[in-house]
């Protein structure tokens, strides 16, 4: 299974919607995908609209060992070749739980290898913060033999994400060289602008495309369908299949499986 990472400590960026809308591009495609609500907040579970993990068998509990029954139990299907790994009330309680855990920063990459047979891509809707949980996801990501994969980071058109960014990479080049793993950054992901705004979205744009590393992969303007399906609880790509929205997932899609 070939591993994406959407992660910001940022607030805000549109890295849920991201992460949907990706992994429905990604089943629309023919991929056999899975989506990983691994933001305590549990946003990603509730726009998808499946249940939470009941109490006695969650996500938190898998990972943390608390629970050692089969991790497949946990899944929930969405759509045609679309599953989730949904969000539990217990998952306030994961970074404690990991921050005491041996090995920490890989009890996601771990858990997850259970579904490398099941699955050709999995999605991760990682925590706004810059703490052990986005490292574990980013773990999770990381180059391995054979498997593509990498972390998107989704921004916004304002003068706060530059030093966001700049956070975040050097949070991956401190993880990379202590655990000596390579974490392939795809790239970034500009999301929710209007260039109808005025001249400050144009410049940070202009910014964001000027830096080259990482490079901007996609451009995912607001749109009133994206607002629609989020709503409706489904992924753009189903809601309005035909529209321009639809089709820069579809794009971005095919960019993260190639990378």
């Amino acid at each position: 299974m070939d591993i994406t990472v959407i992660a910001n400590q940022k607030g805000g960026v549109g890295k849920t919607a991201n992460s949907i809308n990706l992994a429905a591009a990604m089943a629309v495609l023919g991929r056999r995908t899975l989506l990983v609500d691994w933001d305590p907040q549990g946003h990603l579970t509730e726009a998808t609209g499946v249940p939470e993990s009941p109490d006695n068998k969650t996500l938190k509990q898998a990972v943390l060992g608390e629970w050692t029954g089969d991790p497949h139990e946990l899944l929930v299907e969405y759509r045609p070749n679309l599953w989730v790994l949904p969000t539990s009330l217990d998952m306030f309680l994961l970074d404690k739980g990991l921050y005491a855990a041996t090995n920490r920063e890989m009890r996601l990459a771990h858990l997850l290898e259970a579904f490398d047979g099941d699955f050709d891509n999995g999605v991760i809707d990682a925590p706004p913060s810059l703490g052990i949980g986005t490292e574990c996801a980013l773990m999770a990501a990381r180059r391995r033999p054979g498997k593509r994969g990498g972390l998107l980071i989704p921004v916004e058109a304002e003068d706060s994400s530059i030093r966001a960014l700049r956070l975040l990479l050097r949070q991956i080049g401190q993880l990379s060289a202590e655990m000596r793993v390579d974490i392939n950054v795809i790239g970034m992901v500009p999301s929710r602008f209007d260039v109808r705004d005025g001249e400050m979205v144009t410049g940070i744009l202009e910014a964001f495309r000027a830096l080259g590393n990482p490079p901007v992969v996609a451009e995912i303007r607001k749109r009133t369908d994206i607002r629609r399906a989020w709503r409706a609880k489904q992924p753009v790509v189903e809601y309005a299949p035909k529209s321009e929205s639809a089709q820069w997932f579809l794009d971005l899609a095919k960019v993260v499986m190639a990378a």
